[in-house]
């Protein structure tokens, strides 16, 4: 195991982990009890997440979405996880473990913490168009007008849809053919590529674009600062969470300590409060005023999580090509 059991090392925690969930609020429990902040490092992508723990960074956590957990969990990345020792794995909404990926050979690879959902979104004041959808990002008429974001992963699916791939998270080899001509118009019409959702917001409230991919938490707090935003079907679902980094260096106890202030109902409220996503744990809904969960989804896991299309790893032999296909369409705009 990757982890030893040391008192001098034990409040040593490390963390790969998105720029914005190391808020202390997410883990007060675990602050209260070590007196300090883990080390987080953050990355942009969660492939970035996964390139760095292959390079030798020694993780003790990292936050990965279920379409990260067949290659970390193939690649030696990450360990199962011991539910024993997770006081309140009893209160895990039972829709999100039973997401596939999730539990595999009897063990469970990650402990679900955030789920929901993001779609290409449009400005309603300023997009004249009677049946939104995905479409738009290729319209001629939208050209300059759109935003693409820099996860890949999340354009293959676009343009699957757009497309019309029976499957956009695994398509056909004649399904795949098709995609060179839709991302050479996803890149013609779009103004800029976005990594970080300031970047396009910033953009949004001057009116320069009007069309992106958008993330859930945005399409809600947009609106109360000036900026419409509509999102159109299919939404995009996901479940995100920690697994535990084979390559650690903190002790067993710490980890678990992190782990399980993470899944306390006040840091779900907190993260909702913050970013308007499910928690994990069922219990969390009762520390928040019914009034501010409706129109959410956060009460119904299972209807909104199939809702749309569950976003699941493309297969590997797809995902080579497809992202080969993305970088050359991209090459051919410089």
């Amino acid at each position: 195991m990757g982890c030893g059991e040391g008192d001098d090392v034990k409040s040593n925690l490390t963390l790969l982990e998105w720029n914005g969930y190391q808020h202390p609020q997410f883990h007060q429990e675990y602050l209260d009890k070590y007196g300090k902040a883990p080390n987080f490092t953050f990355f942009a992508q969660a492939d970035d997440a996964l390139k760095r723990m292959r390079a030798g960074y020694k993780a003790d956590l990292v936050h990965l979405c279920v379409r990260q957990l067949n290659e970390a969990r193939d690649s030696g990345l990450i360990e199962p996880i011991d539910t024993s020792r997770i006081a309140r794995w009893k209160d895990v909404e039972p829709a999100l473990l039973d997401i596939r990926d999730v539990r595999v050979n009897g063990e469970y690879w990650i402990l679900p913490w955030e789920w929901g959902y993001s779609s290409i979104a449009f400005n309603p004041a300023t997009v004249p168009s009677v049946n939104p959808g995905y479409e738009m990002l290729v319209d001629p008429q939208f050209k300059g007008r759109t935003a693409l974001t820099a996860d890949i992963g999340v354009n293959i699916v676009t343009a699957g849809v757009i497309a019309g791939w029976k499957d956009p998270l695994s398509p056909t080899e004649s399904e795949i053919a098709s995609a060179p001509t839709v991302f050479a118009k996803m890149f013609e019409n779009a103004r800029f590529v976005w990594t970080d959702s300031t970047q396009l917001e910033q953009a949004w409230a001057a009116d320069d674009v009007a069309i992106s991919y958008v993330f859930g938490s945005a399409s809600r707090r947009m609106p109360k600062e000036g900026m419409p935003v509509q999102m159109v079907e299919p939404l995009q679902t996901w479940m995100c969470g920690l697994s535990i980094g084979s390559t650690g260096t903190s002790s067993r106890e710490a980890i678990y300590d992190y782990l399980n202030a993470m899944l306390a109902p006040a840091s779900g409220a907190a993260m909702f409060d913050e970013y308007g996503y499910g928690h994990a744990n069922r219990k969390t809904l009762d520390l928040i005023p019914p009034e501010l969960i409706t129109g959410t989804g956060i009460d119904d896991p299972v209807g909104t999580l199939e809702r749309g299309i569950f976003y699941y790893a493309i297969p590997p032999e797809k995902k080579g090509k497809l992202y080969q296909l993305w970088f050359e369409a991209q090459a051919n705009l410089d």
